[in-house]
């Protein structure tokens, strides 16, 4: 299977053709704590917190929430009322090989899911339609009960036809 099939594959799923597995996912870094300059006192484990299974092929998975960033800001997060942001990856995996990953950002204190805008310019941040598909998807299994793509909209996205990824 191409990288693209992949893709258009999961872009045109639905949240039924899925099944949700929280942690422990056994996906996980090992991430040194410092305790001084060239000293690690410790280590933690940072893990994504949900796997998502592909029903009609247990082959095709996906991983979400492993941390990028905890304090993420951009002037397009910062446009909703709880101002907190947090970017987490989402981790593509086909055959349990990782086969792509992407970035994404909880908004408004964790009220919703977006994708994270490769342009920094704007409104409007042109977001790939297979990108949006796929973001959409992921808020629906995993997050909070909010309107997605009012959230979208509020944040200047609009889905576009440019390649991805």
């Amino acid at each position: 299977m191409r990288l693209d099939e992949y893709v258009v594959l999961v872009a045109g799923s639905q949240p039924a053709d899925w099944r949700v597995h929280k942690s422990p996912t056994f996906h996980y870094r090992v991430v040194p704590v410092r305790g001084g300059p060239n000293r690690i006192v410790d280590f933690e484990l940072h893990e994504h917190n949900v796997v998502l299974t592909f029903s009609k092929d247990v082959g095709i998975n996906m991983c979400f929430g492993l941390v990028q960033d905890r304090n993420y800001s951009s002037a397009w997060s910062q446009r909703f009322p709880d101002k907190r942001a947090q970017s987490s990856f989402l981790d593509f995996f086909y055959n349990g090989a990782l086969v792509f990953r992407e970035t994404l950002v909880w908004v408004d204190g964790w009220r919703c899911v977006l994708p994270e805008p490769t342009q920094s310019q704007g409104p409007p941040f042109p977001i790939p339609a297979r990108k949006y598909q796929i973001t959409k998807l992921v808020h629906g299994m995993v997050g909070p009960g909010t309107n997605f793509d009012d959230y979208f909209r509020r944040a200047g996205m609009a889905p576009s036809q440019e390649a991805w990824p």
